[in-house]
């Protein structure tokens, strides 16, 4: 990446490094030149010389990708080497910090964490071993501002491997390299890296305020309690009961579309948070999740992996979804992103949008264009009518009715999210849409400076329930304690889905997919939490669900009884009533 790249695209997000659609992609097939019809020995033949040509595609692929590895272990010696070759220090920090952001890119193409894994070793070689330790000396800005984005990089990297001490320590350095920098060089870009401090620190203290704390003793005291991010459990048939063929998610969406939200670069703390939830926890991480270590299922290659797998590689490679990581994408962007992940998938795959976007209502227009959620404009506001610039930029429920050929998850965090309430569903294909509240009580705090309740609820519904019940203070046995009791809870909710004789066989088919039944579960337990909260009164401030979910899941007298034995747990039972839960329903 170019070292002279706009601070805002430090992180490449996948609306810079997934092009819309390359012209082999986009440009439509050579009509067949007109001539008598083949015979059959002549289409065998055919169909013989391309299968011999795939398959030494496949052979040339492999060998290169062999070969790229031996050339990323040679450069691993150089890092080692004290000579550096002849290289100065920095030199080789800059090609140490090229191979960590190669093996981020990775991440994003393939989901794959060990990458993550891979990008944090030679970033943090470079830091221990100091090789731009006296970048300074040269007097040149330049090598001043590859110094910087390395550590933003390296940042970005901590962040998503929640290795939230590191994070701390590097943006402290981070700061006093800016404040350097200014102070030396005086750039017209010291605003710019001013506010990427500003972001990390806001995006940190946004975390730091949802994690109890542990009182303990001695030095113990005052620790935040280990919180699990990614997925962890297993436990998903492969066919239902039904005999219908297992439902994966293949392709993920997220979209950070508010004008007004916690970014580090262009990545939002809901795309953050919900970027986790669709990963499986790896082996072992550093960080707060060390506590807990994921059971890893034996599970065939994802179809969406831009890797081949060796027969060693496909018994311990985690399947996680393909994701597209779209910060404030304009309305034609999101467009070509949702129709490319639709190419890819088949009747057997589902494809997971999720909006986090400012609402638009516009109840003049016809049913299924009457609001949605913004996008963005690029380009200045033209002189006009703001309504029809509004409209313009607005996905309607119906702008997506052509993509529900295949399977739809859609998750809408809005203050218009119930304009999806009323999704156009004509073509029998299983569509499922969870929607945010559209309000929430005043006397709650102020959310803002937390993201969004509701996908913070589908990330980690125990951190949703602490900040609402307003518990700072947790000590390490209880917490440990609620974490089990909502692992039991969702455990449940999930069981009675399989028990239920109501509801949509199209919606127990998304169960059968680890990612898709653990935002199900969990959109119940929130429903449930909030619903018994005091504070929680109008049906605004409830999540809904299109279609409608079971009621006998939703109101289970089981469930409810784990969420009152949790308030207890947690001493928090005068914020709660239980009394009127099952009034007023309107999901």
């Amino acid at each position: 990446m170019d070292d002279h790249t706009p601070i805002s695209q430090i992180q490449e997000t996948a609306v810079e490094d997934h092009p819309p659609l390359s012209q082999a992609q986009s440009a439509p097939p050579a009509p067949a030149a007109p001539g008598p019809s083949q015979t059959p020995e002549a289409e065998a033949q055919a169909a013989a010389a391309a299968t011999l040509k795939a398959g030494k595609v496949v052979e040339e692929f492999q060998y290169l990708l062999e070969k790229s590895q031996q050339l990323f272990a040679g450069l691993r010696i150089i890092l080692e080497d004290k000579d550096n070759y002849g290289l100065k220090r920095w030199e080789v920090g800059e090609i140490a910090s090229k191979i960590g952001q190669l093996y981020y890119h990775y991440y994003l193409r393939t989901s794959e964490t060990n990458y993550l894994r891979e990008a944090h070793v030679f970033y943090e070689a470079i830091r221990d071993r100091q090789y731009f330790k006296d970048i300074l000396d040269n007097k040149n800005p330049a090598l001043m501002i590859k110094k910087m984005r390395y550590y933003a990089r390296f940042i970005v990297v901590c962040l998503l491997l929640n290795s939230n001490d590191i994070v701390r320590t590097l943006a402290e350095e981070l700061e006093s390299l800016v404040d350097e920098y200014v102070r030396t060089f005086r750039p017209i870009d010291a605003v710019e890296w001013q506010l990427v401090i500003k972001e990390i620190s806001t995006f940190m203290d946004a975390e730091k305020k949802l994690v109890p704390l542990d009182p303990g003793t001695g030095a113990d005291a005052n620790q935040p309690v280990p919180v699990v991010h990614r997925l962890q459990v297993e436990r998903t048939p492969r066919h239902d009961k039904d005999g219908s063929s297992r439902l994966r998610l293949q392709e993920a969406i997220l979209v950070g579309n508010y004008q007004q939200q916690i970014k580090f670069s262009e990545l939002t703390l809901d795309m953050y948070r919900m970027l986790q939830s669709l990963e499986r926890e790896p082996l072992s991480t550093k960080g707060a999740s060390d506590t807990f270590v994921a059971h890893e299922a034996v599970e065939e290659p994802s179809a969406s992996s831009t890797l081949p797998s060796t027969g060693s590689e496909k018994s311990s490679k985690r399947v996680n979804p393909h994701k597209y990581l779209l910060y404030r994408p304009t309305f034609s962007q999101l467009m070509v992103y949702i129709s490319t992940a639709f190419k890819d998938i088949n009747e057997n795959s589902v494809m997971l949008l999720y909006l986090s976007a400012d609402g638009v209502r516009d109840e003049g227009l016809e049913p299924g264009y009457s609001g949605g959620v913004l996008t963005n404009q690029r380009k200045p506001a033209d002189k006009g009518d703001p309504a029809d610039r509004g409209r313009v930029n607005c996905l309607c429920p119906s702008d997506l009715m052509p993509f529900t050929r295949r399977p739809l998850f859609l998750i809408v965090d809005s203050n218009n999210s119930v304009a999806f309430k009323n999704f156009p569903k004509v073509f029998n294909q299983p569509l499922l849409c969870l929607l945010s509240p559209t309000e929430y009580p005043a006397s709650i705090q102020d959310v803002t400076e937390i993201g969004s309740l509701f996908t913070l609820f589908l990330h980690a519904p125990l951190l949703g329930f602490c900040f609402i019940s307003d518990i700072a203070e947790l000590d390490l046995e209880t917490w440990e304690n609620c974490v089990a009791l909502i692992s039991r809870a969702e455990m449940r909710v999930a069981e009675l889905f399989a028990e239920v004789s109501e509801g949509d066989r199209h919606q127990r088919r998304f169960l059968q997919d680890d990612f898709l039944r653990q935002f199900i579960v969990r959109f119940v337990l929130c429903n449930m939490i909030l619903r018994s909260h005091t504070q929680f009164k109008d049906e605004k401030s409830f999540p809904s669900s299109y279609p409608p979910l079971p009621q006998e899941v939703l109101s289970s007298a089981e469930i409810v009884g784990l969420v009152r034995e949790l308030t207890i747990l947690a001493n928090v039972s005068s914020y709660y009533s239980f009394d009127d839960y099952n009034k007023g329903f309107a999901l």
